[in-house]
């Protein structure tokens, strides 16, 4: 079990910054890999491995200038994990940040709490 998952930005991947110790969940950047499932499959094998056994109160931060929409549909998977991870005891929320001028990105993330069954806060700076 590693405690620490990190992936650096590129300039069409986001930077993944987990880190079960401190508890620090981060995506950041832009989200456009060719292959989506690629790219976010070891993040989703890593968050079952080291959230599944142990209870996590943590935030998942995602802050995206853009994604694609592969991106999109492996955000939803992703949201989707986190609420089975929430039968596990664990008390996970995502806060979804952007910038308050960013309409688009405030309505992406009203549509993704619209639909999600975990705790989302939409945060504007």
């Amino acid at each position: 079990m590693e405690a620490i998952l990190y992936i650096e930005e590129t300039s069409v991947t986001p930077e993944i910054d987990f880190n079960v110790t401190e508890v620090r969940f981060t995506i950041k950047g832009r989200s456009m890999p060719e292959n989506t499932e690629k790219f976010y499959n070891p993040i989703f094998d890593w968050l079952r491995v080291n959230l599944h056994h142990q209870f996590v109160k943590a935030n998942i931060d995602v802050a995206l200038d853009y994604y694609n929409t592969g991106s999109f549909i492996r955000l939803m998977a992703l949201f989707n994990l986190l609420e089975e991870l929430n039968t596990k005891d664990n008390e996970l929320r995502v806060r979804w940040i952007c910038e308050a001028e960013d309409e688009d990105n405030i309505a992406d993330g009203q549509s993704f709490k619209d639909v999600v069954k975990i705790p989302f806060e939409i945060i504007e700076l």
